[in-house]
This record gives C-alpha cells, structure tokens and sequence, in this order.
C-alpha cells in the first residue's frame, strides 16, 4: 500500500467559521462563503431530494444477482436506475437481461415462467429470448417486435447487467474474497433507502459503538479518536483503532476485513495482527432514487463446518436483517429530513474520510472529470 497519510481535505472543526446553506439541492464538492483558514475546508452540499441519475453514472458494471439465485427456471426481477428489467437464463445456460415489460400489452414479464431458456408473458403467451427478441406470439401471426436488453455477463457467483449507453468494458471486476476464504452467506435485501445514504453508511465505522449497541459493537468502548487511514489518492485503507480494512470499489461496492478473535470481539490494532477474520461484501445497487437493491456476501477464513449446520443461513440472515436495522432507522430519517432540505454532509471531520471521497467520486464522474479532487498531480 502506497504510504499512509491523512490528507488535508478535512480540517480540525475549530479552526474556522463557515455559513451553512442548504436551499440549492445538490451533490457537488464547493468550497464554503465564509473561511479563515490558510487551508479551506471543503464542503459537501447533498441534500434535497435525489436528483435524476447522471448518465455517466450508468457506464458501470452492476452486480444484480447471486448466481446461486438464478436456477435455469427461475427469475430475479429487478430495478436499476427507475427502470423495471428481469433476468433469466437462455437455452445456454447463460444469463439474459430484458426490460421487464412486455411489449403487447405492458404486463411485467417476471410474473410469467421460463420455458426453453424464453421468458413467457403470463397475459397472452408472448415468449422473449435473452437478446429481448420475442420468437413466439400464440394464436396470432409472428411479429418482428424486440424488446430492450442489457449487456449481462457472470462471473465468480454474480450476474452483472451494464445499464449505460456507452459500449459495455471488457473486463469485470473481481468481488471475490482471498483464497484462504470460504463463502458462507449470501444474502438480498430491497431497502427504502438512496444507496448513496447506504453507502455513506457502510463506509463509516465510527458510529459503531453507539448505533450497534445490540449486535456487533455491544460492549465496544468508545476510543478518544477514531481515525480512516489512506493512501493520498486512495479510495481504500484501514481504521485506527479498529482492527478494519476497508475499501469502497466503484461504482457500488464495500470490501472489509475484520480482524476477530471470536464471534463479536475485535482482536489487535490491525487485520495482520489477527489470526482469524471476516470478510464482507456490500453492493448497493441503484434501484431507484429511494430505493436500493443490496446483496451481501460474508466470508471466513476459519470455521469451515459452520458451512454443514442445518439452516445456519436462515442465522446468517436473522444477524444481518439485525445489525442493518439498527442502521436503517437512522439512515431512514437522515433521508426524510434530506428530502425536506437538510445536508446530510454538512459538517464532515476526520472518521468521514472515505464517505467523503466515495462522494467526491460520484461528482467526478457526473462532471467527466478525468482526476479525482483528491488525488495529487503527477
């Protein structure tokens, strides 16, 4: 890892004065009216309601699915980006992605069925194959009619849909974790929540001791300082005092590991110092503008006969559904008062580090800036 250092983009609260506005919804960086410092503060204005998507926010590789989920019969329906799609598998094997609507008469295609790698329209029988053409219309002559579809890939246990307009990457991403891993629980959630709350939430620790007081963090002490370390144009690193690397992989994925010694407790002052960890994965996937579709994978790298326990997932899912609703019920009214006008990142210290660049990203890209506010000059 590149050297560690603590940039400048936060400074100490005591060291100026600014004047608060929260009457012009946006999520672009700006630099505050009022500073009496030889180092400007930067300030995050995101608040009022959620803006429509930036196209440039689409041009991404998506994770939508586990493939786990996705049986030859079966389909997940999904949102992204306020758009209603469905994924099925054709005759392949190979998963498909087509606007979940049909082009008759609007019925939504995923309360139909599969059949011969075609999803099939539950209201007059139209079948569509996974490029959207349909190739079947019963009682009536066959029409040259296609409906949308998505660039949809798999690979390591995840379905991908490109939702952009720009020609799809060749290359995917890799989610998954260290070999010396096992995967142990992969889990789907639809959340009212913009997953740009959700991910300013996953990628703070420092609200662990007093939010997740019932889970996790019961019993944590609260230390005097918490502090994210980074390289100095990095978009991941680790946490003082807590035994965490964490790192934020755009355009909507979490990776930590965390250091344990047992179920619940923190161990060392870094994950090298731990014997044992977890390792998690959070996509936040844009369903819509208060909406987020998340899949969570948890991993270990001990304890390979939790994998054998009967109905061990349905524990999984108990813990997961717990911890985030301790979150939920915070990030749920920082969303209602959002939506009335109040900044979310109004008054960000030293902890908010990578939620801060997580934000400068997403400005970047909406922009097309090529270089990230944060990152030095060559």
């Amino acid at each position: 890892m590149e050297t560690l250092v603590n940039d400048r983009l936060l400074q100490d609260r005591n060291t100026m004065e600014f004047n608060v506005s929260t009457s012009t919804p946006s999520t672009s960086a700006e630099s505050l009216d009022t500073v009496k410092t030889r180092h400007p503060r930067r300030s995050l204005n995101v608040s009022g309601p959620v803006q429509s998507y930036h196209a440039r926010l689409k041009n991404f590789w998506y994770p939508v699915a586990f493939s786990a989920d996705l049986k030859d019969d079966t389909m997940v329906p999904t949102d992204c980006f306020e758009e209603p799609w469905v994924i099925f598998r054709g005759k392949d094997g190979k998963p498909g992605c087509v606007q979940n609507t049909c082009a008759h008469r609007a019925c939504p295609l995923h309360l139909g069925s599969v059949n011969e790698g075609r999803i099939q329209c539950p209201y007059h029988g139209w079948e569509y194959s996974t490029d959207g053409k349909c190739e079947k219309m019963p009682s009536t002559r066959l029409l040259n009619i296609k409906i949308r579809a998505l660039p949809c890939l798999e690979q390591e246990g995840m379905i991908w849909i490109w939702p952009g307009d720009d020609p799809p990457t060749a290359n995917l991403p890799s989610l998954l974790p260290p070999s010396e891993f096992q995967i142990h629980a992969e889990i789907v959630m639809e959340l009212p929540v913009e997953h740009g709350l959700l991910l300013d939430n996953l990628l703070d620790l420092a609200h662990a001791p007093f939010t997740h007081t019932s889970t996790f963090a019961k019993g944590w002490s609260v230390p005097s300082l918490v502090k994210f370390l980074t390289p100095a144009s990095g978009l991941q690193g680790y946490w003082d005092p807590y035994p965490i690397d964490m790192e934020f992989r755009p355009p909507c994925m979490v990776l930590s590991t965390i250091g344990i010694s047992k179920p619940g407790k923190l161990e060392g002052q870094n994950t090298g110092e731990c014997s044992t960890h977890l390792h998690q994965l959070h996509v936040c996937l844009p369903s819509s503008r208060q909406k987020t579709r998340l899949l969570y994978r948890m991993s270990l790298d001990f304890a390979p006969v939790l994998k054998h326990v009967p109905f061990i997932q349905y524990l999984w899912r108990h813990f997961a559904e717990k911890v985030l609703n301790e979150d939920l019920r915070l990030v749920l009214g920082q969303q209602e008062r959002m939506l009335n006008g109040a900044n979310v990142w109004n008054w960000p210290v030293s902890y908010d580090k990578l939620g801060v660049r997580y934000r400068l990203w997403r400005d970047a890209v909406e922009q097309g800036s090529k270089r990230l506010p944060f990152e030095k000059s060559a």
